[in-house]
């Protein structure tokens, strides 16, 4: 009996089929069969199964009429004799150690079901899936979907290995029609006594023109789709009425939204509307009301069948959101309506146009520059999806804020409709190391809003006082905008490319160890690589230095990569980094690349390295 049996079932898959049995055939896993079911394939992919059967004793073929995907792994489920099952989509791709990780996770744990993190593959690379990103950031074992809700959208059935015993005694089965897996995960799920959490990417999913998931808007597939949203929340009603409301909430934003846009684009309504309407009749209301006020609509006048008028709220939503007016309520002053389409004389309850929490304002910060020791900025505020106006009764206020000691400096604004501009005397700022943060107050027709200014702009270089403290204007990793204070310990001071080496200039303020400084430069997913610093005795205590990278060794296998840099030797062990004192950042074509000084969030030295279009 072997360990684990992953059945693939295949339809006219020929250009991907190769690639995804010899992912499946170089697993480190050895000890598995690979039951392969011809739903009654008509191109070479019965060729490309045969092949592999006559190569290597682990595979085999099962021929039947085309019923489907849901029947195809049915049939593979009765010839599978392992003590566990995958199950593998043909065009897709499993990473090498993917069953070996999940089995073993198995073996260790003596849960029901491994699970694993999930990669599209896109004509632009590999990208994290966003349906996998939450259930997968860390590594659990022996959860549950009713601690992790997370799980509720972990709904695919090929990044998991189910114990053999557990599917049989739970009688499970794939209907047949599209959209199959949901129907089967979300209960085993909910039945399994436990379940492993793998963040280790476990299966790479291909995403391809013309497959069942990119068919979205045939009237057939998105009832299809229907018919499993509500088995699925029937089960659920049932067996795990505390994740209805999560699920309930993703249909509305998800599975919903397929099927407004498949009607709105015209396909036959008929069998599609009953479906959703049979769903939406048991859909409760705080749920809608957790949907934006436009969505909120067209999912009413889904409900309602009104398919022409919601063909117009679709078409208003891409072409005329910003010209909605809002009215705040008679009786609440809490309260603001959108005039949307469909607002009077069509039976639609006053709550959906309802947007009082969807007035989130955005604050750009659009540019600065440094000019006669005085930074200036503008940029602009927004209310997604609404528009205010200019009100005779707008105002935008800015400050920075220092939050460790609450400090608050008010900057002078100059406003034009919601566009702004502002300037900022660093002097207040020196007194001390701190960190600030800029905000901005919107107000408008009775609306307050408050938020941090996010950053549109690249970081500048530091304004420097007489007792060399620097003002560093910079965007954090949260991309929102901040001044830094700091007196720095290190700083590059220049940057230049002759002879095929990049010299970097600076200095430090630093103990050194008797071995000396070395220059450490390291890349994600490479290796780090380090070079020798000359340091000569500078002023004020500093030791100034020349270093000397080969701008080959800045090359990497990507087309593109950023080094991140420190000085090592120092007598305190820690790395030390090295803020940019220069305002113009250089940077130069070398064979084929671009490199670029950069800097990081934090202001720091940083390289940027890139092919060069004309090379590719």
């Amino acid at each position: 009996m072997p360990r684990l049996s992953v059945i693939v079932p295949y339809y006219n898959v020929e250009p991907y089929f190769d690639d995804c049995l010899a992912s499946i055939q170089g697993q480190t896993l050895g000890d598995l069969e690979v039951i392969c079911v011809d739903d009654g394939s008509t191109d070479a992919s019965a060729v490309i199964a045969k092949d592999y059967v006559s190569r290597d004793p682990r595979f085999r073929v099962v021929v039947q009429d085309n019923q489907g995907l849901g029947p195809a792994r049915n049939t593979g489920v009765e010839h599978a004799s392992g003590r566990y099952l995958a199950f593998a989509d043909s065009d897709d791709i499993v990473p090498p150690r993917a069953y070996e990780l999940l089995v073993d996770s198995l073996e260790q744990s003596g849960s029901d079901i491994a699970s694993g993190n999930v990669q599209r593959l896109t004509s632009d690379g590999l990208v994290q899936s966003w349906a996998h990103r939450n259930a997968f950031k860390k590594t659990q074992t022996g959860t549950h979907i009713t601690r992790n809700v997370h799980l509720l959208f972990d709904r695919s059935v090929w990044n998991k290995v189910f114990r053999r015993s557990f599917w049989d005694t739970l009688g499970m089965e794939f209907p047949a029609r599209l959209y199959e897996d949901m129907p089967v995960t979300i209960p085993a799920h909910v039945r399994a006594q436990a379940v492993d959490v793998l963040s280790e990417v476990v299966y790479i999913w291909r995403l391809r023109e013309g497959s069942i998931t990119e068919r979205r808007f045939r009237a057939e597939n998105v009832t299809d789709l229907m018919i499993s949203v509500m088995e699925t929340a029937s089960f659920l009603e049932e067996h795990a009425p505390g994740l209805r409301r999560v699920y309930e909430r993703d249909t509305l934003f998800n599975d919903l939204r397929v099927a407004v846009e498949a009607l709105a684009a015209g396909v036959e309504p008929d069998l599609l509307l009953d479906a959703v309407c049979s769903y939406l009749d048991t859909v409760r209301q705080e749920t809608y009301l957790e949907l934006p006020a436009i969505r909120r609509l067209q999912v009413q006048l889904m409900h309602r069948r009104k398919v022409a008028e919601l063909a117009e709220a679709v078409r208003f939503e891409r072409e005329s959101m910003d010209e909605t007016r809002i009215r705040r309520s008679l009786l609440s002053r809490r309260k603001w309506y959108a005039d949307y389409p469909f607002r009077r004389g069509h039976g639609i309850p006053r709550w959906v146009f309802d947007v009082s929490r969807e007035l989130t304002m955005t604050g750009l910060l659009e540019g600065w520059q440094w000019r006669e020791g005085r930074l200036h900025g503008e940029g602009r505020v927004k209310l997604p999806g609404v528009m205010v106006g200019a009100s005779s009764s707008c105002s935008i206020d800015l400050w920075l804020l220092e939050r460790a000691g609450g400090t608050v400096l008010e900057l002078p604004v100059e406003r034009e409709d919601l566009g702004f501009a502002f300037v900022c005397d660093p002097g207040p700022l020196c007194e001390q190391a701190a960190k600030w943060e800029l905000w901005v107050r919107f107000t408008v027709d009775g609306i307050v809003r408050e938020t941090r200014l996010r950053g549109q702009t690249p970081a500048l270089g530091p304004h420097v006082t007489d007792a060399g403290m620097w003002v560093q204007p910079l965007v954090d990793d949260k991309g929102s905008a901040v001044l830094t204070v700091k007196r720095p310990r290190a700083a590059v001071t220049g940057c230049e490319l002759a002879g095929g080496r990049l010299r970097i200039l600076g200095w430090h303020a630093e103990q050194e160890t008797a071995e000396g400084v070395a220059l450490v430069m390291s890349v994600m997913s490479g290796p780090a690589r380090s070079y020798p610093v000359e340091t000569t005795a500078g002023p004020e205590d500093r030791r100034e230095f020349v270093m000397e990278v080969p701008a080959e060794d800045v090359r990497v296998e990507q087309e593109t990569a950023t080094w991140n840099m420190f000085l090592s030797g120092m007598a305190d062990g820690r790395p030390l980094r090295m803020p940019v004192a220069l305002h113009e950042l250089p940077e130069w074509e070398l064979d084929g690349w671009r490199i670029q000084t950069a800097r990081t969030s934090r202001g720091n030295m940083a390289l940027r390295v890139q092919r060069s279009e004309d090379d590719h």
